[in-house]
């Protein structure tokens, strides 16, 4: 049969397609290579009429070897227990596959493979695990129905071999086939794969998981080292290109914006310096926002100036909601508890707070950030560093007293010390293999880094630069702060987005030009790494960070399933079948109202309708019952098309439950062995073989003569099916 032709080679790919689908469970590469060229190899070794398999011994000792690994592997957390179970499957069904190619042999490799599906299902959260599952699942049910058919053919070639005498040998024959097997097949796997793709939306519906949130500790770590500056040339700057977020900016209207110069995203304000190069986030006034999911909450003032909206999804989770300049109203999912830092607009998730999948943010379309001036004790002291901006102040033609009387004054102070870190006397690295053993350990005993970077070392990543600029402001009395979050030029021109990736933290200074004004300053210069300096978004890098969105989309939707998330669907849900519900009631009751009318009935001869209707539906589950009664009959006696249209199922009935009755002791009719012949096979006692004889006898002259029992012979026969049954019942006892 050409449709068995290719079973073994796709069952060999199910099999190979489910360890790589473990193996990319375990984000294990080495395994993945290692695993997956072995189990590719035994296509090669095993197959064919000079196939070799391993010995039965060698591969017992394999397993037991794998198995103690296994052990000692799952020894530890009891989160490890399912990933060691996975790596034991794996190496199990790879010894399994250099086995001698048996009966059991195919049964055993796809019993295997479900394992490993099913266990890398246990731990697996990645898309790239889910969409294989998806496919294998399938293509799963291909490989079984082959299987089906492939063992139903042996089947039923050792039958015929059985059945024939063994002084009359037969030759080995193909079994056969309908004109249609292809047809009936792929309708079978189609119906199949539907209803296992229904049952299995519906259980993921109606069965959510516990509350699920994503941690990711390498961007933990970072989210939470913005809340301070430590400067030090060894602290590592992260230049990994893993997608933190995506960010849109639309005005009213929503039409997508594009900044000229980039996006910056205000993240924290550092203005407290607490010496040896450390710069943190003061105490200011905090105030709780209760967000919506449905509706903008207001966490400012009204803005009289222009305001745009800024919608953040986010690929990982965040303490910190970044902003566009100053936030004016805000929503969230889910909802949440926003602390808002009242002097310096910057806001955080509140403490026990879910984590947010995605935000939209009103933010005052102005460059000037509103907030209040911090206060004297917490600016940086240094003389060398004082002595060195007085001097930069004089070659600029500037006077330090006329700081703070002046708005424009302050801003050419700004300008003079972010041209002086942008020029060539500094260079941005994240670099630290050019500093020698001497330098390490005088920055480890250094009590001012900053003073170091500005006169000895004069290179170090923006965190030095900033720093460097709000310590210069400081000794001339200018107000001036850190602000940490990101920096991205990354802009989808398909989407019209901002990517926003993990390297692209960065940090800038705001200057207070006048009170309760503060201006962005950028002392970082553009340079190769630097997070002002971006490459345009390449064809390859437009792939990868589409695929990062759809993960984040199944980490959210599909992984982080939970209660809520169900609630809200049933939310959505409900109102619509319940509406639904309601109109198809009104249809009804108003076309039975038309009904009567069109009869011209009173309301007392409506009760004749209704006994109408009543009996009309009798009727109809009359018929569903005859005719259900029917099939099985025909279902039972395997009764062809023509002989339906000749005898009435009604007449072979009782044959029908003489064969349900020899079912439920075990005994079933092989389609390709006559009635007659398979009774006299049963060795049955007694009255109850002759009954059984007589009966076939009586279904022989019905199906292929012309008798044809009257009603109250069809009862005989029953009688004679009833006395049948307890026969059985007593053979049995």
């Amino acid at each position: 049969m050409r449709l068995l032709r290719p079973y073994r080679k796709l069952q060999f790919a199910l099999v190979l397609t489910a360890i790589l689908a473990q193996c990319v469970a375990l984000a294990n590469f080495p395994l993945l290579i290692v695993a997956g060229t072995i189990a590719f190899l035994s296509w090669h070794i095993t197959e064919g009429p000079h196939g070799k398999a391993v010995p039965p011994w060698v591969a017992r000792l394999l397993v037991l070897v794998v198995f103690l690994y296994a052990v000692f592997d799952a020894i530890g957390p009891v989160s490890r227990l399912p990933m060691a179970l996975g790596q034991f499957a794996v190496w199990l069904t790879i010894i399994k596959l250099y086995g001698k190619r048996t009966g059991e042999f195919e049964a055993q490799i796809l019993l295997l493979s479900l394992l490993l599906m099913t266990v890398g299902a246990l731990y697996a959260t990645n898309f790239l695990f889910g969409l294989m599952l998806v496919a294998w699942s399938g293509f799963a049910v291909w490989v079984l129905l082959l299987y089906q058919l492939q063992h139903g053919m042996k089947v039923m070639r050792e039958e015929r071999v059985l059945a024939v005498l063994k002084e009359h040998p037969a030759p080995l024959t193909r079994p056969v086939a309908g004109f249609h097997v292809k047809k009936e097949f792929r309708r079978t796997f189609t119906i199949l794969l539907t209803l296992g793709l229904v049952s299995s939306f519906a259980f993921f519906l109606v069965t959510p998981r516990e509350t699920f949130e994503v941690l990711s500790d390498s961007f933990i770590a970072r989210d939470s080292g913005l809340e301070r500056i430590e400067l030090h040339p060894e602290r590592d700057i992260l230049l990994s290109t893993r997608q933190v977020m995506t960010v849109s900016l639309r005005d009213a209207s929503g039409t997508p914006i594009q900044m000229t110069q980039g996006l910056r995203l205000r993240g924290k304000v550092l203005d407290a310096y607490l010496g040896d190069g450390v710069w943190e986030a003061s105490m200011h006034m905090r105030s709780t926002v209760l967000t919506s999911e449905s509706k903008m909450t207001p966490i400012e003032t009204e803005s009289d100036r222009q305001t745009i909206f800024m919608e953040v999804e986010l690929q990982q989770p965040v303490n910190i909601l970044y902003s566009l300049y100053r936030p004016i109203s805000l929503e969230t999912t889910p909802p949440t508890r926003i602390s808002l830092n009242t002097m310096n607009s910057t806001m955080r998730l509140s403490l026990g707070s879910p984590k947010l999948r995605r935000y939209r943010v009103e933010v005052d379309f102005e460059k000037t950030v509103t907030s209040s001036s911090r206060q004297k004790r917490y600016f940086y002291s240094n003389d060398d560093v004082r002595d060195l901006a007085i001097q930069l102040l004089d070659d600029a033609g500037l006077q330090a007293s006329e700081i703070q009387k002046n708005p424009l004054v302050n801003m050419q102070v700004a300008r003079v010390f972010a041209s002086y870190l942008q020029s060539d006397e500094f260079r941005y690295t994240t670099d630290v293999s050019s500093l020698t053993v001497v330098d390490r350990v005088a920055f480890e005993e250094d009590e001012d880094p900053v003073a170091t970077f500005l006169f000895t070392h004069k290179q170090g990543h923006c965190e030095f630069f900033a720093a460097a600029m709000v310590a210069l402001c400081d000794t001339v009395d200018l107000p001036a702060r850190i602000v940490t979050g990101f920096y991205v030029e990354r802009w989808d021109t398909m989407t019209s987005k901002y990517i926003v990736l993990e390297r692209d933290a960065h940090a800038w200074v705001e200057v207070e030009s006048e009170p309760m004004a503060w201006v962005t300053f950028d002392p970082t210069p553009t340079a190769a790494g630097s997070p002002t300096q971006q490459m345009a978004m390449t064809f390859t890098q437009r792939i990868r960070y589409e695929w990062q969105r759809w993960e984040a989309a199944w980490t959210a939707n599909v992984i982080g399933y939970d209660a809520l998330a169900q609630g809200k669907l049933l939310g959505f849900v409900a109102p619509f079948w319940r509406n639904h519900t309601s109109e198809l009631l009104e249809q009804s009751r108003r076309a039975y109202s038309w009904l009567v009318d069109w009869f011209d009935i009173g309301a007392v001869e409506r009760l004749w309708i209704d006994l109408a209707m009543g009996a009309l539906a009798l009727a109809g589950t009359s018929m569903l019952l005859i005719r259900w009664r029917r099939r099985r009959t025909e279902n039972i006696l395997s009764i062809s098309l023509s002989t339906q249209e000749d005898i009435p199922a009604v007449h072979m009935e009782f044959y029908a439950r003489v064969q349900r009755a020899l079912f439920r002791l075990g005994k079933v009719r092989p389609v390709f062995v006559p009635a007659r012949t398979w009774v006299e096979s049963l060795s049955l006692e007694g009255e109850s073989s002759t009954l059984a004889i007589s009966l076939t006898e009586t279904y022989y002259q019905i199906r292929f003569g012309s008798y044809r029992p009257s009603r109250g012979e069809r009862l005989k026969l029953m009688q004679a099916v009833h006395r049948f049954e307890a026969l059985l019942q007593k053979d049995k006892r």
